[in-house]
């Protein structure tokens, strides 16, 4: 069934006029709020044309017969209408009504430079002043409509001018930010769960934005059933990666055993084959091997046999088999000292398999030097490795941890491997709650930093 209220352009309508109507009724409610003494605008129109000829006919009536101020307001004639006169030279004021406790005739007094004007005060709605000549002097003349108070419209046109746009603005940021928590809040829980997605968490959904039933919360489902799916297929991929390496490895036993039991029995040039045939063996096993630990990482299936660790133990043994291999390869290593604190929680034989395969991959593209540095800051040790080599192209930094990748120009097994060892790596530094960076030096080469947390 459609229901237009739970389409997101009829809300941001809706919230549209909302602020508008909010931003009347706020102005209506304050004009009665700030509402001053008095409150005036200038006469226009017919009631200004009927006040002046008022005013001549008070002046004519005065004249004619001499009346003083009191006199002339007070003939049967005029009478029914409720003047007030008042002298600014003389200070004297005249009515000819009795005005009520609550009417206080002297805000009118007026200076005499103001054109006639229409006065409201909460209790009174007034004309004036109009300045008329009478036989015993100049005075202001004021008709009074008792119980005449200022109609809302005209309270919300007379408002101070900061009022009505402090009222606007004050309104619309009020409800424009309501609106965007509503509309930003799931957007950001979306912009999370894809960034986690991004980031390996393949089991992060959108919870609360998926329970809308606007296109927000559509787009929140939709969101969800592809993380689904995304995560269904990449687990299978994995599942089905570390099936068949496992099964793999029963007929690759059994190949190598038959080759042993070969190599016993040929002649000279048999051998040669055979032996060939069982160094292929050898690295297929490793690259077998290699799958099901990087599976096993990524299912997080691998139990880690953490301890307590210095960086001296756990360094130790990786830096020595380094500085030998570099020396048998003619290049030369950096090594830094290793201290004692602080300590490391981790799986030392697992951590130190994926230093020991940054190190290899240093030693085997540099040209002639590898600089090891190990320091501590912000709470995690971290152990850079940088090689002189022709480094790594720059678009394909984001790809080298991937499986089975390896770069162009390194595209043979003899040079690039297997395109396992970075992805097991970055798999068990990131199993410790480390990261892997790595980055191309600006004086030429690559540069590989594990993150550690300390204990």
């Amino acid at each position: 069934m459609f229901k237009p209220l739970n389409k997101l352009y009829v809300k941001i309508f809706l919230w549209f006029w909302l602020t508008f109507a909010a931003t009347i009724i706020l102005m209506a409610a304050l004009s009665s709020v700030s509402f001053s003494d008095l409150t005036y605008e200038p006469l226009h129109g017919g009631d200004e044309h009927y006040f002046k000829r008022l005013g001549h006919a008070l002046e004519r009536s005065a004249q004619k017969h001499q009346h003083s101020a009191e006199a002339v307001i007070n003939q049967e004639r005029i009478k029914k209408r409720k003047l007030y006169l008042y002298s600014p030279e003389k200070d004297l004021a005249y009515s000819n009504f009795n005005a009520a406790d609550e009417v206080d005739l002297s805000l009118l007094n007026f200076r005499q430079d103001i054109t006639p004007q229409m006065i409201f005060n909460e209790h009174f709605h007034a004309l004036g002043p109009l300045l008329i000549n009478l036989p015993d002097g100049q005075y202001q003349l004021y008709e009074l409509r008792p119980g005449r108070t200022l109609p809302w419209f005209v309270r919300l046109k007379l408002l101070p001018h900061w009022l009505k746009v402090a009222v606007a603005v004050g309104a619309s940021l009020l409800l424009s930010f309501l609106f965007t928590r509503t509309l930003i809040g799931p957007l950001n829980s979306l912009r999370a769960s894809a960034r986690a997605i991004a980031e390996g968490q393949l089991d992060s959904r959108v919870i609360q934005a998926a329970q809308r039933s606007d296109e927000v919360g559509i787009l929140a489902r939709e969101f969800n059933a592809m993380a689904q799916r995304l995560e269904t297929l990449v687990n299978t991929q994995r599942t089905l990666l570390g099936d068949i390496s496992h099964e793999l490895r029963s007929p690759l036993t059994r190949l190598s055993l038959a080759c042993a039991i070969a190599q016993d029995k040929a002649d000279k040039d048999t051998l040669v084959q055979l032996q060939r045939i069982e160094k292929e063996a050898q690295l297929l096993d490793l690259m077998i091997e290699r799958i099901l630990t990087l599976s096993r990482l990524e299912n997080r299936q691998q139990s880690l046999q953490t301890q307590a660790i210095s960086p001296a133990q756990l360094f130790a043994p990786v830096f020595t088999d380094a500085e030998f291999e570099a020396k048998s390869q003619d290049k030369t290593i950096s090594l830094p000292p290793l201290p004692e604190q602080p300590l490391l929680q981790v799986d030392a034989m697992l951590l130190a398999s994926a230093c020991e395969n940054l190190l290899r991959n240093a030693i085997k593209y540099a040209n002639s030097h590898i600089e090891v540095t190990l320091k501590h800051e912000q709470q995690q040790w971290q152990l850079s490795i940088r090689d002189d080599g022709p480094g790594v192209a720059e678009q394909e930094l984001a790809h080298i941890t991937e499986p089975f990748y390896r770069v162009d120009t390194a595209r043979t097994r003899h040079s690039g491997g297997t395109g396992l060892g970075l992805a097991i790596a970055a798999k068990a530094i990131a199993a410790h709650q480390g990261e892997l960076v790595l980055q191309n030096h600006p004086q030429g080469g690559l540069v590989a930093t594990i993150k550690l947390p300390t204990t």
